[in-house]
């Protein structure tokens, strides 16, 4: 719900909350995406409001309220903004662990940083089954390319620090059993963005 009354905010900014729908066009939704990459709003937000504001007009032409929606050509942009991305060192990587309330904190920072796993997607999918000890090595399924048939999984090399992590998520008693390395996020939203903040 933030990023719709993040949006909210800003589209407000540019048009009349008691302006008639039908008055705003495609031209003056254009100045506004402009005039939030001019004032400083992040690629990726203004990305967010845009695909937002798009889905509202989307919503009131099946309500009938419009035969068109002036969002309909408008390119939304880029979502990802790679300007922050960057690379998590060892020493971060130790004190992350030490923060850690529990092995599944442990496991799941270890797969990410040493690992390279997505978070949660490809975490979510990860079974005992694709742990491959003894090759020291683990299969990782993708759900966010498998739609291209050469990165629908790949191989994972056991690295020590990702290894030793992983056999003391295993060794818990709770664990041993279970078809998912996490199964107790199997039936529950991750929100594993929240809970590391946390």
């Amino acid at each position: 719900m933030k990023i719709y009354r993040r949006c909210q905010e800003h589209f407000f900014k540019q048009f009349s909350p008691t302006e008639l729908i039908g008055k705003i066009t495609a031209e003056r939704l254009l100045e506004w995406k402009t005039s939030m990459l001019a004032t400083g709003c992040a690629t990726s937000s203004v990305a967010k409001y845009v695909q937002t504001a798009k889905m509202v007009f989307d919503w009131a032409v099946d309500q009938d309220w419009l035969t068109k929606s002036p969002g309909k050509n408008i390119p939304v942009g880029k979502m990802v903004n790679r300007d922050k991305d960057r690379m998590i060192s060892m020493d971060e990587y130790a004190k992350l662990l030490d923060a850690c309330p529990n092995q599944d904190w442990r496991t799941i920072i270890a797969l990410a940083r040493i690992g390279g796993l997505r978070c949660p997607s490809e975490l979510q999918q990860l079974r005992w089954s694709d742990v491959h000890w003894t090759e020291n090595r683990f299969l990782v399924r993708s759900p966010k390319t498998e739609r291209h048939e050469r990165h629908r999984e790949r191989v994972v090399p056991l690295f020590a620090e990702l290894r030793t992590e992983l056999e003391k998520h295993f060794s818990l008693d709770e664990t041993k059993e279970n078809e998912f390395v996490f199964q107790r996020f199997q039936k529950t939203c991750w929100q594993l963005k929240h809970r590391f903040r946390r």
